[in-house]
């Protein structure tokens, strides 16, 4: 009977025991963070509600997955509560999820504060459905198999030497935690991380260890933080210790600018100190690449609303444009390896995002790469130096087609879609088609009756235009329209950029009309002898040994109309054209969706409803530009039966679409009125010259402004006018001037009587304020003397008075031309003239 009632006892203790182990099993595979999962008519999604607990300044990693059990796609929404905003984030706004496929949407929880919150993610579009969320955060961290700390020797550290710290892991579980990533940055008083270093690594036990790193590029002195980020499955944990980076003591600058270190060596040095400044200032201005006059003040600053160029080429300034300046039109000029395309496309890509609408026509499809995000490693490696992260390449959105015919009429208001980029690859028309292209587009333009904008709103970019030359196998035809559009677009808000390998060969109504010029580096010598002629040999050896992707920069309204040279920053769209399997799809479903357009238009005639089927079209349009071709031809295959069904449904056929072209007559007759137009200019521009040549006093007016051979000051100013030079000797130092102009030279009285001959002498003045006066009559009848000359009116009354020796002689000392004339040459002139009469 005992021994029943102990083998009864050890059941039901044994009985027990399996049903704490159930319960703690069913307890912890409960989904007690997770609900139960949402099943809808065709999806199921993996949790009805999220319950987490987490320490304050943890993250945790987590995921909604939902399974597509449909026919159709599902396009799904992911939007959180105005009060979960700081503490959930998702990876992604929302997705596309194809019949029969799970998708797994990764989101962040954020241990941001403690407390309580609560609300919900609410899942929107082609499923609706909301997820309640529950979030504790507390002071600590909980149930953390594992913490991380770390252990500064001293509180501050030496710049540019190496930091130094114990790193302290202590294991609180006992189980192996494996794969875990420790990652070490310096947090700067800007909020600026910068990577130490990473390690992954597999946790047994609790250890100690020294980490040793040198201090990254761009730390400096001040307040900073070591962190340490330790993250394994979907937890990361943080570590945070303050300290602060200072200079060595021999740097230390004692009242503000002398180190300890030249304390010892100033007083006896200082007069050798000045000369070696003076001789590698000197000998940096001759290494200096590019030489140019560059005023900072008078050149765009950062803005919002303007195009972000790159970086004036070695200085640390940004370099921006007004957008709606090109209205006045752009060119590109370089060869090939120079840069040309790079500059070109970083303008563009500016353009399409600040809402310009861009259409490009491409002789050679390179502009398709617009079309993918970059991923050429060595063009995203320079992404740091312009303020880029790699994660700004992108694609831009657009469409490319292939231009089959010269006389094809393109509707060009119809793809000027703000925002984005329409290519017209013209890879199949030879040099002569392409300038019945070029006339033909202009000309359609024209024709639009388009409507009058203050602000650019298109942007054409005419690629390769060159090739429109006479010299490159053109007829000069397509010059003449180009011509006419950069006189007559601006009014209409169309910008024209003409992109080439030469500029010197464009007429000159062409360059008048352009108000922007990007010059990169060229071998062509036309273009070479006009930049020495109109901007000097400096300006040409700086361009001739300008790197790739640094370019000459002129705009009229920017540095006082003169050049300066822009480093432009890398791209963000690929480097590289499409394939031609790719650019064949483009053309394939284009032209799919033209044929489709088109019997919807002709539905649409017969009072069909054709809402939907158009909506539908639209998607695939957008789906086409994404380059989503697997999701076009899924569009399609529901699309064409339903057009079809209408068409069976009314009992009759549409009609074929077909190429519309333009008469060749048409743009003849378009090309004679350019030809007309262009001849109404050269008349009115041979008749000026002609009232010039007759009215040579109105050019002695402008003298002041007449360019001559430069003058260039140690600073590295150059002037070519003495308008130029009444500019900058206001703002001149002191020091530069009296290096030109002393006792012993005169630069700039050199300068004027070389350039200006018979005008040096009035200006020997050796004060920087008395050069200025003399400056302010220049070009006038008489310059402005610098002492008053003897009285010449009173001795012409009488010849008696000026022939007497004993008078006053007319003796100007800082004009030194004037003592020459002594009394008796006037005495003998006045006689001689008194003797005529």
């Amino acid at each position: 009977m005992i021994a029943k009632t102990k083998l009864g006892c050890f059941l039901f203790l044994a009985f027990l025991i399996l049903i704490l182990a159930l319960s703690l099993i069913s307890a912890e595979d409960e989904p007690s963070d997770y609900g139960p999962p949402i099943e809808g008519e065709d999806y199921i999604i993996s949790r009805s509600k999220i319950e987490r607990t987490l320490g304050r300044g943890e993250l945790l990693r987590d995921y909604i997955q939902i399974t597509n059990f449909g026919t159709r796609d599902l396009e799904i929404l992911f939007l959180v509560d105005d009060s979960l905003t700081d503490f959930v984030e998702f990876s992604v706004f929302g997705i596309v999820l194809e019949p029969g496929n799970t998708s797994n949407t990764d989101f962040m929880i954020k241990g941001m504060r403690k407390g309580s919150f609560s609300g919900n993610i609410i899942i929107k579009k082609d499923v609706e459905e909301i997820i309640p969320v529950n979030l504790t955060i507390v002071e600590t961290i909980l149930s953390a198999p594992v913490l991380v700390e770390a252990i500064l020797p001293e509180k501050s550290f030496i710049l540019k030497k190496d930091i130094e710290f114990q790193l302290n892991v202590n294991k609180l579980k006992p189980e192996l935690i494996s794969n875990v990533s420790i990652s070490y940055f310096i947090v700067d008083e800007e909020n600026i991380s910068h990577v130490l270093g990473e390690e992954q690594l597999d946790i047994a036990n609790s250890f100690q260890t020294i980490k040793t790193f040198d201090f990254p590029e761009g730390v400096g002195v001040g307040e900073h933080v070591l962190e340490i980020q330790l993250e394994y499955e979907d937890r990361i944990l943080f570590s945070k210790t303050p300290f602060i980076v200072k200079k060595a003591f021999h740097n230390t600058l004692i009242l503000g600018f002398i180190p300890v270190w030249s304390l010892i060596l100033i007083f006896s040095l200082i007069l050798s100190g000045f000369i070696v400044y003076y001789l590698i200032k000197k000998n940096l201005e001759r290494k200096r690449k590019y030489r140019m006059r560059l005023d900072a003040s008078s050149i765009p600053k950062k803005n919002p609303d303007f195009l972000f160029l790159g970086k004036i080429a070695e200085k640390n300034i940004l370099a921006y444009l007004n957008p709606h300046g090109l209205t006045t039109h752009c060119i590109v000029a370089g060869a090939t390896g120079g840069g040309k395309s790079i500059s070109a496309q970083v303008i563009i890509e500016e353009a399409l995002m600040h809402n310009v609408a861009v259409i490009v026509f491409d002789p050679t499809a390179q502009w398709s790469g617009m079309l993918r995000k970059c991923e050429d490693k060595k063009m995203i490696s320079y992404y740091t130096k312009f303020g880029l992260k790699p994660t700004d390449a992108r694609a831009f959105k657009g469409n490319v087609k292939q231009v089959e015919n010269a006389r094809q009429i393109i509707e060009v208001d119809k793809h000027a879609v703000p925002g984005q980029i329409q290519i017209f690859s013209l890879n199949k028309l030879n040099p002569k088609d392409m300038d019945l292209f070029v006339s033909n587009i202009i000309r359609q333009i024209f024709n639009s009756d388009p409507k009058e904008a203050p602000t650019l709103k298109t942007l054409l970019v005419f690629d390769e235009v060159h090739r429109l030359l006479s010299k490159f196998g053109g007829s000069g035809e397509g010059f003449l329209q180009i011509e006419r559009a950069c006189r007559e677009f601006r009014k209409w808000g169309y910008g024209v950029m003409l992109v080439s390998q030469v500029l010197n060969d464009f007429v000159g109504e062409i360059k008048a009309n352009i108000s922007t010029e990007v010059q990169m580096r060229t071998r062509d010598e036309g273009d070479l002898n006009r930049i020495k002629i109109k901007y000097g040999e400096e300006f040409l050896q700086s361009l001739v040994k300008a790197s790739v992707g640094v370019g000459m920069f002129v705009n009229p309204a920017y540095n006082h109309a003169q050049p300066y040279f822009i480093n432009f920053r890398p791209i963000l769209h690929n480097t590289r054209r499409l394939p031609d399997e790719e650019l064949q799809k483009y053309n394939k479903y284009n032209d799919i969706v033209d044929d489709l357009e088109n019997s919807v238009e002709q539905l649409e005639k017969e009072k069909i409803d054709v809402f939907d089927l158009k909506m539908e079209l639209k998607l695939v349009k957008d789906k086409i530009m994404s380059g989503s071709f697997s999701v076009v031809e899924i569009y399609l295959e529901g699309l064409r039966p339903r057009v079809d069904k209408e068409w069976e449904k009314l009992g009759k056929q549409p009609k074929k679409r077909e190429l519309k072209l333009v008469d060749e007559a048409e743009i003849k007759k378009s090309v004679e009125e350019a030809k007309a137009e262009r001849a109404k200019v050269e008349a009115k521009e041979a008749k000026e010259a002609k009232a010039n040549e007759k009215a040579p006093v109105e050019k002695k007016v402008s003298l002041v402004e007449k360019e001559v051979a430069p003058l260039t000051f140690d600073n590295g100013v150059m002037v070519s006018s003495v308008k130029e030079l009444k500019s900058v000797l206001p703002n001149m130092d002191d020091a530069i001037f009296k290096t030109h102009v002393n006792e012993k030279r005169n630069d700039i009285a050199d300068w004027i009587k070389k350039s200006f001959p018979g005008k040096g002498a009035a200006y020997k003045v050796i004060s920087r304020q008395g050069m200025i006066k003399a400056l302010e009559n220049f070009g006038k009848a008489k310059p402005a003397p610098v002492a008053k000359p003897a009285p010449v009116a009173k001795p012409r009354r009488s010849a008696k008075p000026v022939a007497k020796p004993s008078a006053k002689p007319a003796v100007v000392k800082p004009v030194p031309a004037k003592p020459k004339k002594s009394t008796k040459p006037k005495a003998a002139a006045k006689s001689k003239k008194s003797g005529k009469k």
